[in-house]
């Protein structure tokens, strides 16, 4: 390989951003953003097991819907830092709602989790329908006020990728020194 090709870090970075700004495009109606992240952050918030940003890309696909949208949507909405709050969230939802009021403890839970996983379950689909409303909502304002474009600067990096300088080795340096006058 040459000096003069850029380093695998540029063209990793310069090919990574090309795809994110294909895919920002693609279906990029205020609408169908918006129901992108939508979808993808109800797929995320309902227990789907390590498929929810999967899902959520083969499902706006199919629905015509953005799907760079829906998989930021799936991990952003669930995540471990938002994990432990929304399941929460969810199991107290669903016992108000169902009128359950059970003490839980650890032994309790797991040998009856039928009797826990209805309201959960129920509070769950609250939770993630709210959250996937809100988010729309706020993607929609947002790439209408913004418009395509906006959202492509948004995404758009104003530092350009460098190549990283590989650092020569001792061999190179004292050939280069030697010929110097």
């Amino acid at each position: 390989m040459s000096k003069d090709k850029t380093h695998w870090a540029g063209r990793l970075g310069r090919w990574t951003r090309l795809h994110l700004l294909r895919a920002l495009r693609e279906n990029a109606s205020p609408g169908r953003t918006a129901l992108g992240l939508a979808l993808g952050a109800f797929i995320g918030i309902v227990p789907s097991f390590m498929v929810g940003a999967p899902l959520a890309f083969f499902l706006a696909g199919r629905l015509g819907w953005n799907r760079a949208a829906a998989v930021a949507g799936s991990v952003l909405s669930m995540n471990p830092l938002t994990a432990p709050f929304l399941y929460s969230l969810s199991a107290w939802l669903g016992f108000e709602i169902t009128g359950r009021h059970v003490t839980v403890e650890v032994e309790g839970l797991i040998n009856n989790l039928r009797e826990y996983a209805f309201p959960f379950l129920v509070g769950n689909a609250v939770v993630a329908l709210a959250i996937a409303v809100v988010l729309g909502l706020i993607m929609f304002f947002l790439v209408r006020q913004k418009g395509p474009r906006g959202m492509r600067a948004m995404v758009k990096s104003q530092k350009r990728v460098r190549p990283i300088r590989r650092a020569t080795s001792r061999v190179e340096e004292s050939a280069e020194v030697r010929q110097t006058p």
